[in-house]
């Protein structure tokens, strides 16, 4: 019956132009899918709200994730799709990329001893592809995924104007336009999208030497959500390795951390388990609220007082996990914590400040600031910093 056409196949690869037999099938959203976006809030720490925002975007749109690095963008990306019961072919950005990686062209190859020419799908082809097949088996069992989407991360690093080509009409219509695989036999070339199919994508938006290749065009195909830092920490609420039920974001962010560092680096050092290392860190907790309060002033800097720095989650998990290696070698008393924590910031955060515009007067006046566990090691590599000329003087 797949042969004479009656029913479309699992595996468009080889009838791509069989792809609009189910190409009108709409997005579902799943029964419990209310549920699956509060478990990815506390799985993840973020905003419910945000959530909301993202999926609301993605029923009726392609979406770009944008934010500082470290935030959380790829790992909400991958969630969000599977809380739609959906697989991603995952794309990472270049700046050579051309319709060629996107949509697909000829290679040649060698079969048998012999040279040949063969058509080679791009990411975006071969994930509507894949989602045609999806479409069709969630039709007989409902428990498969139903669709396929493209997750493009670093979206750019790429110059996107010149990589998408042709996807820009396809993209900016309702009426179903095709993609022709100009690369593909004949038969095979008019690739319909379906309307279950989207493009998510990460953005830096900090990066501005590239976030302004995005043109007016392709930013209409998309919409943009941010994923911003953790919000600053309430007045009246304190630091806490173990904060009750309830706790704003910035307070619960903190235990989160200690238990990602030490789950990490379980795969890393032997002997220690997560619990181990998390009762570790736990021991004294001053330190780290001290760098909790440190990155909390970074991340709302105002730019006359303390140096703009947002700083994601995955910097703070980078930084503990340091510390923490730190304190299973070096066997540190909770006496002695101030001067790895020290190092661990040195080594992981300072190098942050070469890639921003500041001040040297405002990051002299910061160093000065420092609390006294991060006035050794990471104050001495800000001023290698200021001093390294690794800034703009105003005009």
């Amino acid at each position: 019956m797949v042969a004479e056409g009656t029913i479309p196949p699992d595996d468009f690869h080889a009838a791509v132009e069989r792809i609009v037999e189910v190409a009108d099938d709409q997005l579902e959203i799943p029964a419990d899918f209310s549920d699956r976006l509060d478990a990815i809030a506390a799985e993840m720490l973020v905003d419910r709200t945000l959530l909301d925002e993202v999926a609301n975007a993605l029923t009726v749109d392609n979406v770009v994730l944008q934010g500082p690095p470290g935030t959380g963008k790829t790992s909400l990306a991958r969630r969000i799709a599977r809380a739609f019961g959906v697989e991603l072919v995952v794309a990472t950005a270049h700046p050579e990329w051309t319709t060629y990686d996107l949509i697909g062209r000829q290679e040649l190859r060698v079969h048998d001893g012999a040279e040949e020419m063969v058509p080679v799908n791009g990411f975006f082809t071969e994930a509507v592809i894949r989602c045609a097949g999806n479409i069709v088996r969630h039709q007989d069992d409902e428990n498969e995924p139903q669709a396929v989407w493209l997750f493009i991360d670093e979206l750019n690093r790429a110059h996107l104007d010149r990589a998408f080509g042709e996807l820009f009409t396809v993209l900016g219509t309702d009426e179903g336009s095709a993609v022709d695989l100009a690369y593909q036999r004949q038969g095979n070339r008019s690739l319909a999208v379906p309307r279950r199919f989207r493009i998510v994508a990460s953005l830096n938006s900090i990066d501005r030497q590239y976030v302004n290749t995005l043109s007016q065009a392709l930013r209409r195909r998309f919409s943009f959500v941010t994923v911003d830092v953790p919000p600053k920490r309430p007045e009246g609420s304190e630091w806490s390795v173990d904060p009750p039920p309830g706790s704003s974001l910035a307070i619960a962010e903190l235990p989160m951390v200690l238990k990602a560092a030490a789950e990490r680096i379980v795969e890393k050092v032997e002997g220690h388990g997560a619990g181990e290392n998390e009762a570790m860190l736990k021991e004294d907790p001053q330190p780290l609220y001290e760098l909790f309060e440190l990155i909390s002033q970074l991340r709302n800097g105002d730019g006359t007082e303390t140096p703009y720095l947002p700083i994601g989650t995955a910097t703070l998990i980078d930084i503990v996990e340091l510390y923490a290696a730190g304190l299973i070698h070096g066997g540190a008393e909770p006496a002695d914590r101030g001067p790895v924590l020290d190092w661990a910031a040195a080594i992981k955060l300072a190098p942050l400040f070469e890639a921003e515009t500041l001040d040297p007067k405002l990051l002299g006046s910061f160093v000065d600031g420092l609390a006294e566990t991060f006035r050794g090691r990471f104050g001495h590599e800000l001023k290698v910093v200021q001093a390294a000329g690794l800034y703009a003087v105003p005009e």
